[in-house]
């Protein structure tokens, strides 16, 4: 089992669905955790559990797509728990909109949060850990971004964006003992995928009940994954484990995407 005992941890997106599971799971392994969220009455909920495990944890209202509020998110990071040893970018929005149909502010905000995010997260944090003589990024993409679905161009080019970025980063942090990697979910569990079920019923005039049959018969596992699935390999390549990964977009989508 990796260990994380020791370990500080930023978690974005921590209120709910992958982010809560990936910050419950790092706090199981021993990892001290800072919890970021636009939404703090889930981070507040969600602190009171991980300290319950005896483990340190701050939480902090941090919109991802701000420079100044994720400047500040990482000093009092540091300062409450003295370390940033990994980062784990969750936070992410989506919206099921035919091309036809989007507008520039509804490109604008999913690039903003899912690309944009994710970049001011890794220059507020990877100066800390070039300091401290390395560490760990984890960016969670999608399977969307290494295909493409109706409904979705502006998602779709935003978790490209994500991979590319995670392998610019992997390539010139790599000297500085950071690792970087990307985690691509398929269909998972969270209230994100419950409001898409809705979205996508809406558009093609059918019942959630036949989107949900219709993806989980074309999962070759046959279900649909919960954020422990994808907070188990977060935990992999947070650990000395995956000290040889760097670069990766690795998929936990039961085979939906072969890669």
């Amino acid at each position: 089992m990796p260990e994380l005992s020791g370990k500080v941890a930023i978690v974005t997106g921590a209120a709910q669905g992958i982010g809560c599971g990936v910050a419950t799971l790092f706090a199981d392994r021993g990892a001290d955790l800072a919890l970021w969220d636009i939404q703090y009455s889930g981070l507040a909920q969600l602190k009171a559990q991980i300290e319950e495990k005896g483990r340190r944890c701050a939480a902090a209202c941090v919109d991802v797509t701000d420079w100044e509020q994720v400047h500040r998110g990482a000093k009092s990071s540091l300062e409450r728990l003295g370390d940033i040893d990994i980062l784990v970018n969750c936070a992410g929005v989506h919206t099921s909109i035919l091309f036809g149909n989007m507008s520039e502010s509804d490109w604008d905000l999913v690039n903003d949060v899912n690309a944009k995010g994710i970049f001011l997260c890794c220059k507020a944090v990877a100066p800390e850990m070039t300091r401290r003589g390395g560490g760990r990024i984890i960016n969670i993409a999608s399977d969307a971004g290494k295909t493409g679905h109706a409904t979705e161009a502006h998602y779709v080019a935003s978790k490209h964006a994500v991979i590319g970025l995670t392998k610019v980063l992997a390539i010139e942090l790599a000297k500085q003992n950071i690792r970087v990697n990307a985690i691509c979910p398929g269909y998972i569990d969270t209230p994100m995928l419950r409001k898409i079920f809705g979205e996508l019923a809406s558009i093609e005039g059918k019942s959630e009940k036949e989107i949900i049959d219709r993806i989980n018969a074309t999962i070759p596992v046959g279900r649909i994954g919960t954020p422990k699935d994808v907070a188990l390999l977060a935990a992999f390549l947070a650990s000395d484990d995956a000290e040889y990964i760097n670069g990766q977009s690795i998929g936990v989508c039961g085979g939906l995407e072969m890669h």
